[in-house]
């Protein structure tokens, strides 16, 4: 048994720096939040707003390539064949316009996305009635809809910096595993993740064992909680733990409890629900056994197999006997 903590893994940021259809250096012109339609821990789906800055949306669509520059009548590249995709996905298609160029077909299919989300297109003086994308206004997330990690900004707002940041690759859960461990946990054992926060619950998977780390260098390369492995609050070894389908949620931010199944124990053993077993700052773990009277009593406990919610107990002073009550959800 170890903790673990969620972290947002990937993230990309809309940062709008310009208006659409006014020139950069006009004087006057400011940029300012005037609406917020998301929130943190909520969804960004595609082609619809997500903020509103100066009266112009900023908005997601699927794609891997960055919006690393507007886009308008006559051009050609990859980006251009992420947007076709992004707008035939949506139901615009872009009639007979060669993939990777931005033609009459794919100006038709963008001015249909703005007006289904209540905007005129953007105007471009490329050609006659032309339309354009401008990269202020579109954020290109790999898979959506897309958990929004944060929204920094509020109604009123001048625009500084990112105004909403989504998650590229859902969240991420690294456990931290005790040194003296070593060698017990390998990947494909079978995890079960616990908030003891909720009581939310997650079947799991063990992806991959790290190697021996700092609390600092853990802190900021693997995204567990500093301090969260050994006994000792000081190295620990890191442990990627995979949903068997999408974490809940609930999860996001929260430091869990990180139960992984090893093996059948090989003759009899103590056995306590896993909502018995307590963990303290220093990651002993310990159960309260119910005594005559009512009373407690603290028993330390190092932790085992587990299977079927319960979990192996060895007590570090023998004082567990079989048929002893213990505290559960304490």
């Amino acid at each position: 048994m170890l903790r673990g903590t969620f972290s947002d893994g990937r993230t990309i940021s809309a940062t709008p720096t310009s208006l659409a259809n006014v020139p950069k250096d006009a004087g006057g012109t400011r940029l300012v939040v005037t609406e917020v339609l998301v929130h943190a821990g909520g969804a960004a789906r595609a082609g619809r707003p997500l903020i509103e800055y100066s009266g112009r949306p900023v908005f997601a669509l699927p794609g891997a390539i960055p919006a690393y520059r507007d886009l308008g009548p006559n051009d050609s590249g990859k980006d251009v064949v992420q947007l076709q995709r992004g707008l035939r996905s949506l139901g615009y298609g872009t009639g007979a316009d060669p993939a990777g160029t931005f033609g009459g077909g794919t100006q038709r299919a963008l001015k249909r996305l703005y007006s289904a989300m209540g905007y005129d297109a953007p105007r471009s003086d490329r050609v006659p009635g032309g339309v354009m994308l401008p990269s202020s206004e579109v954020v290109f997330v790999p898979s959506l809809p897309a958990r929004v990690v944060s929204v920094p900004v509020a109604v009123g707002d001048d625009v500084k910096g990112p105004v909403v940041t989504l998650a590229r690759g859902g969240m991420e859960l690294t456990g931290a595993m005790d040194p003296a461990d070593e060698g017990l946990v390998k990947a494909g054992m079978i995890a079960t993740v616990l908030s003891e926060t909720t009581g939310d619950t997650a079947h799991a998977t063990v992806a991959g064992v790290g190697k021996l780390t700092t609390a600092k260098a853990g802190a900021e390369n693997n995204g567990a909680e500093a301090g969260g492995g050994g006994a000792d609050g000081g190295a620990y070894i890191p442990l990627q733990i995979k949903p068997d389908k999408s974490w809940p949620v609930a999860f996001d931010g929260q430091d869990v409890r990180i139960t992984v199944t090893a093996a059948a124990t090989a003759g009899a053993v103590f056995a306590v629900p896993e909502a018995a077993i307590s963990s303290g700052a220093d990651a002993r773990t310990s159960v309260s056994v119910v005594g005559a009277g009512g009373k407690q009593r603290v028993v330390p406990v190092t932790t085992g197999v587990s299977a079927d919610g319960m979990v192996q107990v060895t007590p570090s002073n023998h004082g567990l006997s079989a048929g002893d009550r213990v505290v559960v959800g304490q």
